[in-house]
């Protein structure tokens, strides 16, 4: 029986010692927490821990409300952010940017993950999924945010700064532990770019990182689009008073990120809808 216990110990603390900590930072919708919560556990393939961070910051109380009761019924933690985070009139990228820095250091580098992520609240897999080999290898994986100077021309990728998205981040927490991370938007960059000194200081190689080759966007409602601002009717499609924008993102035919996600706890938002179905349908061919 000792042997065993001992084993048993021995399993817990490897296993304990080498998850991938999820941080979403959760704003306002029920539909992505519930369905973030679904897709890890179907498709993450690695050891892991997810943390819904409620960012409500003291606004939408009976969403902050039902938000717990989603996470207690899964048996997922749930961290609420300080009410002065809240950043009333400020711009949406310094808000977020706050919030992440806040969550990595004050929450993150106490709790000291091997492995962490930032994910978007609306940014779900539907693949398996396993990140922490090339956390091991390169210290990082997610999609890289280019510089607004950069020409587009992908030989020139190399000649301009960049920094990983934070909407799609994973990190081996080693790798960055002794650096000043800086989430907040910066001088072309938007949330994260203050981490570009940093990818500059360690003289990284963006083809590692570089899966954007393999990303795609998509506009299911192009045919019914067509109040968007000029030059971009047709991304923007009328539902009631509102303007959806139509976006869909692929990515490395494993993530798909809604956006807008603000306005996705509609049932009968054509764009919830969607998403839902999606997201079904991947969970029941799992």
């Amino acid at each position: 029986m000792y042997v065993i216990n001992y084993v048993i110990y021995i399993y817990k603390y490897i296993y304990m010692n080498n998850l991938v900590e999820f941080y979403i930072i959760c704003y306002n919708n029920l539909f992505c927490v519930e369905f973030q919560i679904k897709t890890i556990n179907a498709f993450f393939k690695d050891p892991y821990k997810i943390i819904i961070i409620d960012s409500n910051c003291g606004e939408h109380i009976e969403n902050s409300i039902k938000k717990k009761e989603i996470c207690d019924k899964y048996q997922i933690e749930m961290i609420t952010l300080p009410n002065e985070l809240s950043g009333k009139n400020l711009w949406s990228s310094i808000i977020l940017g706050n919030k992440l820095n806040y969550v990595y250091h004050n929450i993150i580098k106490i709790r000291k993950p091997k492995y962490f992520s930032f994910l978007d609240q609306d940014f779900f897999l539907f693949k398996p999924f396993s990140v922490i080999e090339k956390l091991d290898k390169y210290g990082m994986y997610g999609d890289v945010q280019m510089s607004n100077k950069w020409d587009h021309k992908m030989e020139t990728r190399k000649n301009f700064d960049w920094v990983l998205h934070p909407w799609l981040s994973f990190f081996k927490l080693d790798f960055i532990i002794n650096e000043d991370m800086n989430w907040l938007p910066i001088e072309n960059f938007d949330t994260g770019g203050g981490n570009s000194s940093i990818i500059k200081k360690k003289n990284l190689d963006i083809d590692n990182y570089w899966i954007r080759d393999l990303n795609k966007g998509v506009f299911p409602w192009k045919d019914v689009s067509n109040s968007g601002p000029s030059p971009y009717e047709n991304q923007y499609f009328q539902y009631k008073d509102k303007k959806i924008y139509g976006l869909i993102q692929i990515y490395n035919k494993t993530f798909i990120h809604m956006l807008n996600s603000h306005m996705l706890d509609d049932p009968f938002n054509p764009k919830t809808a969607w998403c839902l179905g999606f997201l079904e349908h991947a969970l029941n061919y799992s």
